[in-house]
């Protein structure tokens, strides 16, 4: 077996498949999947595993004791929240007077679909993760400017933490009023709960998010108590069988900013989401190898489409995530999500009786009808199987075989029959529109954000997106498309090439009012503040101090983690406003200290040119002067990575690799298709369509005016004519 310190394994848990990849030091890989069970995630996480291995002609326990770097993308936390799964009985403490808060939403269209934001009087509120009787409010009050202005009521504490014992309270989130600037209420109330009940878990939101806004801070550290609880034991129960069959390392997990961490330092909310994330990762390590500068994620699983985004700007952090239509403070890479996969079901709209497509899906169980497994309610991969875009008899490489006859049957009885269509022009219908949906949300999103699909490139992953890319790509204008071999299990592969990575924030809202200007250009007169005297001096001791506090923090985890401090890197970001405004601009800073006039004017001036670049010169306005709400601290550990390798030039002649000819049913009729073996095709090897590239895990649709070419790295880079 090859140097164990080289070997990377990476498990990434999918709404239907659990993906499994092996990398090795000679840039091989192999891959596994196993079916997604919400009951038993562990057993998927190995099962996936042993498939790479059989793979290899290896037993699981030979792999894993041969491996260097075991990652794990999980998905249980997301579900807990979005599914409304029950969870740890958790209470609030939080400052008398704001017991409601949680309860009165503070966004009721957060999280809505738009046809459910179309009618959003009747659309129900999010359920709350906290009975408002298991919220009890203490007297206390810390001001914004971080002074007490009344003292903690340990009495108050101590009455209600009995209370929680009696009520068989398993977990006490804390969350008080401006705690995040001084958070000592926030810590005396912890070592109380610890005096009385050691048993019981506690979250501080001063620990778990310690940023301005109290709705989303207070949910992130509920949150954080309600899936840690189900994460840890997970997580436990994976790390012992890893141990019993011979790994020694420590377990990481991917987190949702786009690294990764290890179990004894990973905070349960940091997961949320990681695991699309996974696929962002692998972007941004592929967009690294072509040297490219602006570059898209586009991920079909099985019950999702996620788009994300790897620009020259940098990273593109969410402001206040949403997780299950409730906002939380924890920071996370920013994608955009629809109901679009595999498994989403197609439906008529019982009053305008149109043909419609998810977001409901079929999930795993019962899974698409063509499984076989119950399912009656035809989806995307029955309208794919219909048109013989997927091989029936070729699914996981021939290991399973779908039933056809089925997902014709369930396309004509629930789509064709009722819309007075033949069963193709229904299923190629149903292709269509999940394809026009994809599209749209790309379009969108790049207009959104002001983006040219000319300037950039789309990666297309996940085990359904080299079957739609063409569809949804089509006359956007992208550079070029890119499809890995590994595509069915590109989040598992972004996972090996990502970086241990750690996140903080705090906010130390601090404000610079009276900074000169000039009303002419909008810009403010730097030259003219010549001292720190012309700002507060609580400006640069809070600036100084947050930063000091976070530092201290990040490098204690690292430490635990088994890294020294120049061991890391680290880099330095604020969230600034122009006083009066409502919203922060996120902004990378040079320096995290304010030692010197030149410091601080530094620090305005990288505010000054990203406030332009972003909204225009219009959009200045330096008669508010400046705020710094936030400062974040990133730290970084280099890990090993995947190895691509180069492959020798071939020919454009795929001949060699083409397994023979069927009939696929494009544009409205049944067209000769030429199919070819992915693994057997060579560096250069030119596929023009319509043509149909198959591997055991996924399948790659080249319709008519697309054409293919394997480059160098065994990628294929796919062009419309």
């Amino acid at each position: 077996m090859s140097d164990k310190r080289e070997i990377i394994i990476a498990v990434d848990t999918g709404g239907t498949f659990t993906d499994a990849l092996v990398t090795m030091p000679d840039g091989s890989f192999y891959a596994g999947k196993d079916y997604t069970d919400p009951e038993r995630l562990e057993v998927s996480f190995f099962g996936a595993i042993a498939d790479a291995a059989k793979k290899m002609n290896k037993s699981i326990g030979e792999v894993l004791t041969h491996a260097g770097q075991i990652i794990y993308g999980t998905t249980i936390g997301t579900n807990m929240i979005v599914a409304d799964v029950p969870g740890p009985k958790v209470g609030l403490l939080t400052t008398k007077g704001v017991e409601d808060r949680l309860h009165l939403i503070r966004n009721r269209g957060i999280g809505l679909l738009k046809s459910e934001a179309l009618h959003m009087i009747a659309a129900e509120c999010p359920r709350p993760l906290i009975s408002r009787r298991l919220i009890k409010g203490i007297r206390e009050r810390i001001d914004s400017m971080g002074k007490e202005f009344i003292p903690l009521d340990e009495d108050g504490v101590r009455n209600a933490v009995k209370w929680y014992i009696e009520k068989e309270v398993e977990a006490i989130a804390v969350g008080y009023l401006w705690s995040f600037i001084n958070p000592s209420h926030e810590v005396r109330t912890r070592e109380i709960i610890k005096e009385m009940a050691p048993e019981v878990m506690v979250a501080l939101s001063s620990d778990v998010a310690p940023t301005i806004r109290e709705f989303p801070r207070f949910t992130s550290a509920i949150i954080d108590l309600y899936i840690g609880k189900a994460l840890r034991g997970l997580l436990e129960r994976i790390e012992t069988r890893l141990r019993e069959q011979g790994f020694t390392h420590p377990l990481l997990v991917m987190q949702a900013i786009g690294g990764v961490t290890q179990t004894k330092v990973v905070h349960p909310s940091t997961t949320l989401h990681s695991g699309p994330v996974g696929g962002l990762a692998g972007v941004e390590y592929l967009k690294g190898i072509y040297d490219i500068k602006n570059a898209v994620g586009s991920d079909v699983g099985g019950t999702s489409f996620d788009v994300t985004f790897c620009t020259e700007r940098g990273e593109e952090l969410l402001r206040e995530p949403v997780v299950g239509r409730r906002e939380i403070a924890t920071p996370m890479r920013e994608v955009v999500t629809i109901g679009a996969g595999g498994g989403t079901i197609a439906w008529i709209h019982e009053v305008t009786k149109s043909l419609l497509v998810g977001p409901q899906s079929a999930g795993a169980m019962p899974g698409p009808v063509c499984y076989d497994t119950g399912g009656i309610e035809p989806t995307i991969t029955d309208a794919d199987v219909v048109t013989n875009r997927i091989d029936p008899n070729y699914f996981l490489g021939g290991a399973r075989k779908l039933n056809r006859d089925k997902a014709f049957a369930a396309i004509k009885e629930k789509i064709a029959e009722p819309l007075g269509l033949d069963v193709m022009q229904a299923a190629e219908g149903v292709i269509n529109i999940v394809d026009a949906a994809m599209q749209a949300t790309l379009k969108a999103t790049l207009a959104r954000k002001g983006f040219n699909p000319a300037q950039f490139t789309l990666f297309a992953f996940g085990g359904a997106g080299p079957t739609h890319c063409a569809g949804y790509s089509r006359g956007l204008g992208f550079q070029k498309v890119i499809v890995t071999p590994f595509s069915a299990v590109f989040s598992a592969f972004g996972e090996c090439a990502t970086n241990l990575r750690h996140r903080y924030e705090i906010s130390p809202y601090l404000g610079v009012y009276d900074l000169p200007f000039d009303s002419v250009s909008a810009r403010f007169k730097l030259d003219e503040i010549t001292s720190l005297n012309a700002i507060p001096s609580e400006v640069p001791d809070k600036f100084n101090t947050s930063f000091e506090t976070l530092e201290k923090r990040a490098y204690g985890e690292v430490a635990a983690e088994g890294y020294r401090r120049e061991q890391v890197a680290a880099s330095y970001e604020m969230l600034a406003r122009y006083g009066g405004q409502a919203w922060e601009l996120r902004v990378p800073i040079p320096v995290s200290r304010i030692k010197s006039i030149e410091d601080f004017k530094t620090i305005v001036r990288v505010f000054e040119e990203a406030y332009l670049q972003t909204y225009g010169q219009i959009a200045l306005a330096p008669r508010g002067g400046i705020e710094i709400v936030t400062v974040a601290l990133r730290v970084e550990a280099e890990l090993i990575k995947p190895t691509l390798v180069k492959g020798d030039y071939m020919g454009e002649d795929p001949s060699g690799a083409k397994k023979g000819n069927r009939q696929v049913y494009f544009e409205g009729k049944w067209v000769e298709t030429s199919i070819y073996d992915m693994d057997r095709l060579a560096v250069g090897n030119v596929v023009k369509g319509p043509a149909v590239i198959e591997t055991w895990n996924t399948t790659f649709i080249v319709p008519p005016t697309f054409v293919v070419a394997r480059d160098e790295y065994y990628n294929f880079v796919m062009q419309e004519l």
